[in-house]
């Protein structure tokens, strides 16, 4: 697992946050890319493209640290993603979705939850952790929105049934 060099320079923080976001987004896309037809799909969607505007907020703090920093639209795509915002690598993700399993909506679904869940609680520490500080103040707004995306995760539950 990835982790923040919480001693490090701010940008560097933020531009791993982005790159946390990236790799949410990837996953999320691969998950479109098997189940585009599937009810639970569209939240899913909303997931991808949530990470990509938490990405955008995160840069907008990158950006104060950087002002040279090249523009979002070609940053942003540079970044690997090799680890999602759970901490998780990329890689494992998709090997998880190759694996058969009776109830892949259920599953997708749930792993979307705890994927959500797992970075609001780590942005909520990475607020806690930099207190006193404008990271504060960026890792709280993030942490709040990943609040939204476990709400967005948790209503595709209802499409389960369906798929």
């Amino acid at each position: 697992m990835r982790v923040f060099l919480l001693q490090g320079d701010p940008a560097d923080i933020f531009l791993t946050a982005m790159d946390l976001e990236r790799g949410a987004e990837l996953f999320y896309t691969e998950v479109l890319a098997r189940h585009r037809e599937k009810g639970f799909a569209r939240f899913i969607d909303l997931l991808a493209r949530a990470e990509e505007g938490h990405a955008r907020k995160i840069y907008g703090f990158y950006r104060q640290e950087v002002p040279e920093a090249p523009p979002f639209e070609e940053l942003y795509p540079s970044l690997s993603g090799e680890v999602i915002e759970g901490g998780r690598s990329l890689e494992a993700m998709k090997r998880m979705l190759d694996t058969p399993v009776d109830e892949p909506c259920l599953d997708i679904v749930e792993m979307a939850i705890t994927i959500e869940y797992a970075a609001y609680d780590l942005y909520r520490n990475m607020a806690d952790y930099f207190t006193d500080s404008k990271m504060t103040e960026a890792f709280l707004a993030i942490a709040q929105a990943e609040k939204e995306h476990m709400r967005i995760a948790a209503e595709a539950l209802q499409f389960c049934e369906d798929d």
